[in-house]
């Protein structure tokens, strides 16, 4: 491991440092704005591509002088095609999100009131807990569920919103499922989701219409799926570089395999957002088949990525625009029952 020893830079240095690297800055004072707006760092992600590189015996090397004909210009044209992008992104992942607080809620609400709470009503690997009685408490002390739960009584302890401070004034803790999930995140939805007990994803999954090949709901797939999107959801949500992310927190190649949407997908690296971004399309066609979602993002990949970039730097396959994901075709499918 070695000592950082880049010095502090003022803006102008930061400029400077950029021409003498072969960067056009173009208005100096514009340049400067841009830094002070969006901060050196941030934009380094989105000069990357513009590096000049080569290829040895012991793999690519990056250095740090661009290529002929790279300006600053070209960086925030990535930046904000990137920024869209990430809007885009947020938009599906709010109305998911919205829609699972219910179903999750729900369904384990027919369950009990507080079944977020009972080890009974949710998987043994969740809980660390077999169903004996009594349960083994310093199991579960150390479980998934103990960590989740003690999580969610502090969000609720902190919250501020009208619905929960009138719960708390009136009948004290716990909140209800059904409210506790009002004030979920879409990370600890997702992991109360994959510590559901199988028959309760498999029942979430159907009300989706993602079903397996027995026609049964795909539980397994949902769970992949919410946890990919979790993850996404933390980047677009902290800013973060999307458009050509590596993500951390991969999609199964098996679950993108088991539906027609998808099937595409799975035939280049789950690595880069694509995939991800195929799964918003179908869960959003899935709430709403009118939903004109999936055509909005890929007119935004098509008619707004920067000259010189390529879909394929986003993990898009050849020929993915025409797939029948992206196209507006409202179909006439039941939508999941509002049960």
């Amino acid at each position: 491991m070695r000592t950082y020893a880049k010095p502090f830079l003022t803006i102008d240095e930061q400029l400077r440092l950029l021409a003498q690297r072969g960067m056009e800055i173009g208005d100096p004072g514009g340049a400067r704005t841009l830094l002070q707006r969006v901060g050196y760092y941030r934009l380094s992600g989105y000069w990357h591509p513009f590096r000049k590189s080569r290829v040895t015996e012991s793999g690519v090397v990056i250095h740090d002088d661009f290529v002929p004909g790279t300006t600053l210009e070209k960086v925030v044209e990535i930046y904000e095609f990137d920024r869209r992008l990430r809007l885009l992104a947020m938009d599906a992942l709010e109305r998911i999100e919205v829609a699972l607080r219910f179903h999750i809620g729900h369904t384990l609400g027919s369950r009990g009131t507080f079944a977020h709470t009972d080890i009974r009503c949710l998987s043994p690997e969740f809980t660390s807990c077999s169903g004996v009685e009594p349960p083994n408490l310093a199991k579960w002390r150390t479980s998934d569920h103990a960590k989740w739960l003690a999580k969610r009584e502090l969000e609720v302890k902190r919250s501020k919103a009208d619905f929960a401070i009138h719960f708390k004034r009136n009948y004290g803790l716990p909140l209800p499922v059904w409210v506790t999930t009002e004030l979920m995140d879409f990370g600890g939805l997702s992991t109360l989701y994959s510590g559901l007990l199988q028959t309760d994803r498999d029942a979430i999954a159907a009300r989706l219409e993602l079903h397996d090949r027995s026609g049964a709901g795909h539980g397994g797939a949902l769970k992949d799926w919410l946890s990919n999107l979790a993850y996404v959801r933390n980047v677009c949500a902290h800013h973060a570089r999307f458009w050509n992310a590596n993500i951390a927190n991969r999609l199964s190649t098996r679950h993108l395999q088991a539906f027609p949407e998808t099937a595409h997908a799975a035939g280049r690296s789950t690595a880069r957002p694509y995939s991800s971004l195929s799964v918003l399309a179908v869960l959003s066609r899935r709430l709403d088949p009118s939903d004109d979602w999936p055509t909005r993002l890929r007119n935004h990949v098509l008619e707004e990525i920067p000259g010189g970039r390529s879909p394929a730097e986003l993990g898009c396959p050849d020929g993915w625009d025409r797939e029948p994901i992206w196209m507006h075709h409202p179909q006439n499918r039941r939508k999941p029952d509002g049960d």
